[in-house]
C-alpha cells in the first residue's frame, strides 16, 4: 500500500483507527483509565474491583473486558480462581489524557 502521509502508512493508519473504535465506548475508555491509575502489583485489578470501582453490573463489565483483552488493549492473568488485568498498551495513557483535557474545553 502507498503511503498517505509521508511519515504514516496506510496499514498504521488502520490499526490506529481499529485501536480507537475499541475505545470509543464510554465503559471501555473508563476501564482502560481506571486501569492506568491503579497502583500496586503491576497495576493489576480483578474483574471484581473493577466492576465494582466503576459500578457496572459484572457481566457487563467481563464483557467489556474479554473485549480490550481480544483487540491487545488489555492483558490478564489468573490467580488462584480470580483473573487481574492490566493494561498492555501502557502509551494509551497518553491518548486518554489528551481527550480528558479536550473534553474540558469542549
Amino acid at each position: 500500500m502507498k503511503p498517505l502521509h509521508s511519515r504514516v502508512e496506510a496499514h498504521q493508519l488502520d490499526r490506529a483507527a481499529a485501536m480507537l473504535k475499541v475505545l470509543s465506548h464510554p465503559k471501555r475508555l473508563a476501564i482502560v483509565d481506571l486501569l492506568g491509575k491503579a497502583k500496586g502489583k503491576d497495576s493489576q485489578m480483578s474483574v471484581t474491583d473493577i466492576y465494582q470501582a466503576l459500578d457496572l453490573p459484572q457481566a457487563i463489565a467481563s464483557q467489556h473486558l474479554i473485549t480490550l483483552k481480544d483487540r491487545g488493549v488489555l492483558k490478564s492473568s489468573k490467580i488462584g480462581t480470580k483473573i487481574y488485568y492490566s493494561l498492555a498498551v501502557p502509551q494509551l495513557l497518553k491518548v486518554i489524557d489528551t481527550l480528558e483535557d479536550y473534553s474540558g474545553r469542549l
